[in-house]
């Protein structure tokens, strides 16, 4: 593949927070972790919504913006770094703690006991300045436990915040706010709640929303000159995604894959009906939305507006 395609490619992924309009929230995280640490005030951060909404892509969009401050050894705040945890599939007791020393770098099989897992969780805080914990997928520990032992693991969490002066940030689905749900103390530490959603086109401020993400993110890009204004063009990019940024970023990487293929500089609309007859939507094959007829399309997705 050519640089320049292959550049873009692999820029899909970095370039979803500014197209998607996620400035804002980037921007509200990265204020309240300045206030929290300024403050010396522990503090959390729920991020709720479906898969495909963007959730990790701001999440670490945010750990790159934090983490890449000067660095000054005389002001704590600014020797503050950012830390990603992904959340453990599968939980035991100890899985999380094993998960959040995974996550501060620590190698090998994490071993030990619950007490010694967690005064090495409290050594990676010092010796790597660590005060901000950025939690994915925590619905996989909230789900997949009972009352008590989510209970629990907010007891925990509660007191990390407390004693450490932390800033901690919750991503996931609906089932990550349980974690307030079941302990209120630690409820009254959550400081900003940030809720996704999926595009759509529901509605035709939705609509409108949708093209100027693909309009922004070719924008910045610049692989086609295909007019996404055109309902003809992304009604069916729309049905082939379902609104989701991780989908649409794929369907573009392989238009652009395709273009390479055929060695053309460029993405043509041709390149979105070929990769669309080989994309699943929701699991199950479906005929490709580019084939069918425009009046049919704009029923099944509910587009009952002029466009």
């Amino acid at each position: 593949m050519s640089e320049s395609l292959k550049t873009k490619a692999a820029m899909l992924f970095e370039k979803t927070v500014q197209c998607a309009d996620n400035a804002q929230e980037l921007n509200d995280l990265l204020q309240e972790s300045e206030q929290v640490l300024t403050l010396e005030v522990g503090s959390c951060c729920v991020i709720v919504g479906d898969s495909g909404s963007g959730k990790t892509t701001l999440v670490n969009a945010f750990i790159k913006r934090f983490n890449a401050k000067p660095v000054d050894d005389t002001n704590d705040s600014l020797l503050a770094k950012a830390c990603y945890i992904r959340s453990p599939s599968n939980m035991n007791p100890l899985d999380l703690f094993r998960s959040i020393l995974s996550g501060m770098g620590e190698p090998g099989v994490i071993l030990g006991s619950e007490v010694e897992l967690r005064r090495r969780i409290v050594q990676q805080l010092k010796n790597k300045h660590y005060r901000v914990l950025v939690f994915d997928e925590f619905q996989q520990v909230v789900e997949k436990v009972g009352v008590k032992s989510a209970r629990q693991i907010a007891d925990y969490l509660k007191e990390l915040v407390d004693e450490s002066g932390l800033f901690l940030i919750f991503a996931g689905t609906s089932k990550v706010m349980n974690l307030l749900k079941v302990n209120e103390q630690f409820a009254s530490r959550c400081s900003l709640i940030i809720r996704k959603k999926l595009l759509s086109v529901s509605t035709k401020s939705n609509h409108t929303l949708f093209v100027n993400y693909l309009l922004t993110l070719n924008k910045v890009l610049q692989f086609t000159q295909v007019d996404f204004t055109k309902p003809e063009i992304n009604l069916p990019i729309f049905a082939v995604t379902n609104g989701d940024l991780r989908q649409l970023s794929i369907l573009i990487r392989k238009a652009i894959y395709n273009a390479e293929s055929e060695n053309r500089g460029e993405v043509l609309k041709k390149d979105f009906v070929d990769v669309s007859s080989a994309v699943r939507v929701n699991q199950q094959r479906k005929s490709n939305p580019f084939s069918k007829k425009f009046m049919i399309l704009k029923k099944e997705l509910g587009v009952n507006y002029e466009i």
